[in-house]
């Protein structure tokens, strides 16, 4: 399985929004694509599918923006990648009588993958991220 470039993009701009959360002010699509190095008009459609998930909320106005609906806490990278590309390994990559034996592999691969993404919780993320990387001799 492959992670789209959107799926990246998308997980980029939680995690800006997420590093923005104590803040009042929300932030802009052109602020979290420079941060994120995200091509703006990319941004805007990743946004509006992460807001239909309810992942993300926008504020209007000339001080709107956008903000995290929720904890990052709360957020699963599992989340993010069935906001953005769907759900895992459905459909079936080729779903036709011929690969019947493949099908129960597919699907065991595709829950045991969800499970794990489950386990990735963007606070998670951010606090190993903010840790330093130790040497041992």
């Amino acid at each position: 399985m492959n992670i789209s470039s959107r799926c990246e993009y998308a997980c980029r701009a939680i995690i800006e929004l997420a590093l923005n959360e104590h803040s009042e002010q929300p932030l802009t699509a052109v602020v979290i694509a420079e941060k994120r190095k995200i091509p703006g008009k990319y941004l805007v459609h990743i946004l509006l599918q992460l807001k239909r998930a309810g992942l993300v909320r926008s504020i209007r106005g000339a001080q709107g923006g956008y903000m995290l609906s929720k904890s990052p806490d709360n957020i699963t990278l599992l989340e993010i990648i069935e906001a953005i590309d769907g759900p895992i390994l459905n459909p079936l990559p080729i779903d036709d009588d011929a690969g019947t034996e493949l099908k129960p592999a597919w699907k065991d691969a595709a829950r045991q993958l969800s499970r794990v993404m489950c386990t990735y919780r963007i606070r998670d993320i951010i606090d190993k991220a903010s840790q330093p990387d130790m040497y041992y001799i």
